[in-house]
């Protein structure tokens, strides 16, 4: 095993340890796997090369371990990155080293917080955050920065996990729906799970971040968790003839279970498009 690969399991391991209390040391190993293998990361560019979003300037809110970023680079994208956790950094570095990536590679793995990004207005012309916001101390002021240094005529992804479900993807466990913080601690001490990760998380929902968005005049905001959700509904009913009301818990129950069921989250899946005026 690479140094690096051994560090992102130790780091991944002991991140999980200390702020969810994930003692299976399987969960970081099949994590790491995932995420030291940027040649093979390639999901989340479907979408993005799917709508030729690659062909131009791109940032990365959070970068993470670059695992997005790498994949990006190694196909000569004009990506860059954010990321505030040293160790992540530092991992991306040796990971260069190891490999022997192009060192110039490293400028584009910035240090930094979502509030406050280090770019001049209308910089990039794609930007993507994948479940950070839940994380940031201000989501509105993320948002408010990324649409700051996003281009006109540029488009803008967000995802995250939409807190108005039953479920908590870091802690994997079921949760009330943005569960009042005392309550969650409470209940995480009954299970015996850290509560400190619970400051590192923020509700989320996706109509928390409809309202941030809609102050804004020159977008146009795409929903895709409602539009995908309609497009089943619709060939439900219009495959079997059903009302919409049937049709919508038929939706629930075969593509949905796993959210009903406080096994999966639900996200928050939006993307927006910013005027050219």
């Amino acid at each position: 095993m690479s140094k690096s690969k051994e560090f992102l399991e130790k780091q991944l391991f002991e991140d999980g340890l200390k702020y969810f209390g994930h003692k299976n040391k399987s969960l970081s190993i099949e994590i790491a796997n995932i995420w030291h293998d940027d040649e093979k990361y390639y999901q989340r560019w479907e979408e993005v090369e799917r709508f030729g979003d690659h062909k131009g300037k791109i940032l990365d809110l959070a970068c993470g371990v670059g695992t997005f970023m790498f994949h990006g680079l190694r196909k000569n994208y004009d990506i860059y990155g954010i990321e505030p956790e040293k160790w992540k950094l530092d991992y991306i570095n040796m990971k260069i080293d190891e490999l022997n990536y192009p060192q110039e590679w490293k400028k584009r793995f910035i240090k930094g917080i979502g509030e406050y990004l280090p770019f001049k207005d209308n910089a990039f012309d794609y930007i993507i955050t994948y479940q950070t916001l839940e994380h940031v101390q201000n989501v509105e002021k993320c948002i408010d920065e990324m649409v700051r240094v996003l281009k006109n005529g540029g488009k803008l992804k967000i995802h995250a996990p939409d807190y108005n479900s039953f479920y908590e993807p870091h802690y994997l466990l079921p949760f009330l729906p943005k569960m009042n913080k005392k309550l969650a601690s409470i209940y995480l001490k009954i299970l015996r799970r850290p509560t400190i990760g619970l400051n590192t998380l923020n509700w989320t929902t996706s109509k928390s971040i409809l309202k941030i968005l809609s102050k804004y005049e020159n977008i146009e905001i795409i929903n895709l968790s409602e539009l995908y959700r309609n497009r089943k509904i619709d060939f439900v009913k219009s495959k079997y003839h059903l009302p919409k009301l049937i049709s919508n818990i038929l939706v629930n129950l075969i593509y949905y279970k796993k959210v009903y069921l406080a096994q999966e989250e639900k996200h928050i899946n939006i993307v927006v498009k910013k005027g050219n005026n």
